[in-house]
């Protein structure tokens, strides 16, 4: 069967869109981005850094995000020359404006918006949405999900593999003698990328050439990994609620550190915190495959190496793509939706049962 996959991930950049067989194996045939319009991107942020907002304004932001991904869909189905009833459905996760994964004092809950009922009228096609917040309400994180796929994708007979994404947000999945887990790690781009946009209006640092004019502030970089979700046992989740330019700035304001240095600085506290995610298991790694927009940082990717005995290398290395690793999983979670195949995410996301993910809107 033949399922597309739309993501739109922590760095808010745009629409990742995959088109992919799955069945016994998977099979990515297209795939492409759409880049957000500054517009919808100004919005998106705007919320997530939690700015006054009506709940008419929101609304709003959510159809027209629904929009957005119904456009862009409809666009890459004529551009690939794809047949339309040949796709069984769309997993959409829709943009994630807030993630409070759950406390001993507080019941966990998440949002994503990007109206999939919009998207379903717009494309004409089955859309599968909403696939965290039933995990949420039976106790677990809510993220990450893409372990479940790394395990079909990445898992080795022997040794210990384990796959590493960086998108706006780190996150490990751990596959070793066929148990599978995983967890975020802490900030991957999110902060860098903030960071380049207060101090030079570019959007990401391109390769990682601003940070590699600085120099690491090692009193920065100590308050920094003071964090305490850096220390927190899986399974745990994070995003931009905690790891933002507030954040960076409660920090900053008891050192005096160049802009370049500290933008340095930050891609250590990704590199570190992710040495730190791997710490936390109980073999070291033999291979660790990298996916995300992060891998093209090569400055990170070089220290990456550095930091780690083990082999680093890029998803292209076993023929999956690394920028569209994330769509895939939607597409596949829409697979299983649509197979009523139950997910077991309990060594991931810490949830209590085996659960069906996902909401359908069917036209």
């Amino acid at each position: 069967m033949r399922f597309i996959g739309v993501m739109s991930g922590t760095s808010c950049d745009g629409v990742d869109v995959v088109y992919a067989e799955i069945g016994a194996e998977i099979k990515v045939l297209a795939a492409g981005f759409y880049r957000y319009s500054d517009a919808i991107r100004a919005k998106i942020l705007h919320v997530i850094a939690n700015q006054p907002i009506t709940i008419a304004e929101l609304s709003q932001l959510d159809t027209e995000l629904g929009m957005v991904y119904a456009d862009a869909i409809n666009d890459f189905i004529n551009k690939q020359d794809i047949i339309h009833n040949e796709i069984k459905a769309i997993g959409l996760h829709g943009q994630t404006i807030f993630h409070q994964p759950p406390t001993k004092s507080c019941r966990g809950y998440t949002m994503q918006i990007g109206s999939a009922a919009v998207c379903a009228q717009m494309t004409q096609i089955q859309t599968v949405a909403d696939f965290r917040s039933l995990d949420m309400a039976f106790g677990g994180q809510g993220a990450p999900l893409a372990p479940a796929l790394h395990q079909h994708l990445f898992a080795a007979d022997v040794g210990h593999t384990v796959v590493l994404n960086l998108g706006g947000i780190a996150n490990i999945t751990s596959l070793s003698k066929g148990a599978v887990l995983g967890f975020d790690t802490g900030p991957a781009s999110c902060l860098m990328d903030e960071w380049i946009k207060q101090n030079k209006g570019l959007e990401f640092d391109h390769s990682g050439q601003w940070a590699k004019t600085g120099k690491v502030h090692e009193g920065l970089l100590k308050s920094l990994l003071s964090e305490p979700f850096f220390s927190e046992p899986f399974p745990k989740s994070t995003g931009r609620e905690l790891f933002n330019l507030k954040w960076l700035e409660q920090q900053l304001c008891r050192f005096n550190v160049k802009a370049a240095d500290v933008q340095r600085t930050l891609l250590q506290l990704t590199v570190d915190s992710i040495g730190l995610g791997l710490a936390q298991l109980e073999t070291p790694a033999d291979v660790i495959v990298v996916c995300g927009g992060g891998v093209h940082n090569t400055f990170m990717m070089e220290h990456l190496r550095q930091n780690n005995a083990s082999q680093v290398k890029s998803s292209q290395a076993f023929g999956i793509n690394p920028d569209y690793v994330e769509a895939l999983l939607m597409a596949w979670m829409a697979h299983q939706f649509v197979l009523g195949e139950k997910l077991d995410l309990r060594s991931i996301t810490g949830v209590s049962e085996v659960l069906l993910y996902g909401r359908s809107y069917a036209v």
